[in-house]
């Protein structure tokens, strides 16, 4: 059985002018949680909309659970860095949450008993059931993040990619969205998280993937960040770039 859940295969991404992936190749593992990690303007949110296919691929492909990403993928649940939600408007968790459902189903009075034991199902693997009525504009920046967690998982996404997912949120909360994320990783769920931050990555995540418009390292945090990984991930690193632009990407 093929264990790997998603492959780029010297993925290139340009859009308008610029190239903003390049030669971007790896192998994720099913039931993993991996960090996402590089400098403004790496391609980390380019690498999410084009494994969800919002993007383009202008060469190579991705493969979600052996199929490429034009051909669906539905089995993937996606949180942007600017979610757009209204977080001002009176929406309670279960309202959020159900706004998931909605997406993929039509509204059908029979299944609308389904729906709310699914609305209160995804809550609770996410640790709010007990606030499922409580508004979400006046909860915490990590209790947030955590109904939109619930809203992917109602849709019934196996694959989560959550976009600077500790942006704005405490220490206490990151710990807290983190242990909610190992426990959907152990239930058989799929996790990346792009983020800035690359202090505690070994203790909080099983891989990490370096990204500064290509794949600078992959694998194990205790093993990746070596000082020639980090001056790549971090430097501008021009010369690696030289024969690389629009339309042609490193080829003689």
């Amino acid at each position: 059985m093929v264990n790997n859940t998603i492959i780029s295969n010297s993925c290139c991404v340009e859009i308008g002018e610029t190239l903003i992936l390049d030669d971007v190749s790896f192998s994720i593992n099913k039931n993993s949680l991996i960090a996402v990690v590089g400098p403004n303007g790496g391609g980390k949110t380019t690498l999410f909309n084009a494994i969800t296919g919002l993007i383009p691929i202008t060469k190579g492909s991705i493969e979600i659970n052996g199929q490429d990403v034009t051909k669906g993928n539905g089995n993937i649940g996606y949180v942007p860095q600017n979610e757009n939600l209204n977080w001002n408007f009176p929406l309670t968790a279960r309202q959020v949450v159900g706004l998931g459902i909605t997406k993929n189903f039509p509204s059908i009075p029979f299944i609308s008993k389904n729906k709310n034991n699914l609305i209160e199902e995804c809550l609770n693997d996410v640790g709010l059931y007990d606030q499922i009525d409580n508004r979400v504009d006046e909860m915490s920046g990590g209790q947030k993040q955590r109904v939109l967690l619930a809203k992917i998982l109602a849709q019934g996404a196996n694959i989560l990619l959550l976009d600077e997912a500790f942006s704005g949120v405490d220490i206490g909360s990151q710990i807290s969205l983190i242990e909610v994320l190992r426990k959907l990783k152990d239930s058989g769920k799929t996790i990346m998280i792009a983020t800035h931050d690359i202090n505690n990555i070994a203790d909080r995540f099983d891989e990490v993937l370096c990204l500064n418009r290509h794949c600078c390292a992959y694998g194990d945090p205790l093993k990746v960040f070596t000082q020639d990984v980090l001056s790549e991930l971090y430097g501008n690193h021009g010369t690696m770039f030289q024969n690389h632009k629009l339309g042609s990407h490193g080829e003689n």
